[in-house]
């Protein structure tokens, strides 16, 4: 029954592929009133489109899409409104995230043959071309990434509990920072220092943790009955995505405050965000 309730929870922690949409919309923040506008589908399609993350330097917005029972890696022009498939493979590609060098895709791999779940990196100007980052026959599972330089990054690694790993690929170096973890994992702006979230007794709590200090601080709490989502907006402004609404979280007045929405969304579900400039990403229920 144990294995059971593992497998049942890692499915609907990680790959519950219900269907979503994702929007773009320009951010606006007047004295930390926050409004979003301009509201624009950019998947508009039946399925599950999801995990959005903005190349740093171009105008492209990649994401996780399902077709024909499994995922790829989609890019979007933000300038042109092109959709583009970057991986078409026989395995199942989540969670894109732009390395530091911005030469490769880090993305997890679902094995269609057995399950597993690996850290793999694509070359971004020829796809077809990988390496492997991590096999998780050695290292676990991996759900989720964020990286800190090429050789240092964080991840998530599914498990009984879940646990937040940061690791270094020069030095081998792979030590479990905290368990009962959540899924939003983040570098924060203009730090060396990365969010996550992690589960305390009753309490959700939003956290840093400094690679180079050795250092967990707390940075917030986050809603018990949210998924735990959330995207820096700023080095000083955290925002969280709690079922149908968005609250942002000021770092100096530690306050939270309700982010305004286009009417559009009233009563639709919104899960995972993505931050760069005035734009965001959000995924939203169908």
């Amino acid at each position: 029954m144990k294995k059971l309730l593992v497998l049942l929870f890692v499915s609907n922690l990680l790959f519950a592929q219900s269907g979503t949409e994702i929007f773009l919309l320009d951010i606006t923040n007047s004295s930390g009133n926050i409004t979003l506008s301009n509201p624009k589908n950019i998947t508009n399609r039946k399925g599950y489109d999801n995990q959005p993350f903005f190349h740093p330097s171009q105008p492209l917005l990649y994401y996780t899409a399902m077709h024909d029972g499994q995922t790829d890696i989609w890019s979007y022009n933000l300038k042109t409104g092109v959709g583009l498939q970057i991986t078409n493979t026989i395995d199942s590609e989540y969670s894109p995230t732009v390395t530091p060098d911005k030469k490769y895709l880090s993305c997890i791999v679902q094995r269609k043959s057995n399950g597993d779940q690996d850290l793999v990196k694509y070359n971004i100007k020829k796809p077809t071309e990988t390496q492997m980052i991590f096999e998780s026959q050695k290292t676990g599972k991996i759900g989720y990434q964020a990286w800190l330089n090429p050789n240092e990054l964080i991840t998530f690694v599914l498990g009984e509990p879940q646990t937040l790993h940061y690791q270094h690929l020069i030095s081998k170096k792979d030590l479990i920072i905290a368990p009962n973890i959540g899924r939003s994992l983040h570098l924060i702006p203009k730090q060396k220092a990365f969010s996550f979230v992690q589960q305390i007794e009753k309490k959700w709590l939003i956290r840093s943790f400094n690679p180079q200090k050795n250092t967990i601080i707390d940075i917030a709490e986050s809603h018990p009955d949210s998924e735990h989502y959330n995207a820096w907006l700023s080095e000083n402004t955290i925002l969280e995505s709690r079922n149908t609404d968005i609250f942002s979280y000021s770092l100096m007045t530690k306050e939270w405050k309700i982010v305004d929405l286009p009417n559009m969304f009233l009563n639709r579900k919104i899960s995972r965000m993505a931050i760069k400039g005035n734009k965001i990403a959000i995924v939203v229920e169908e």
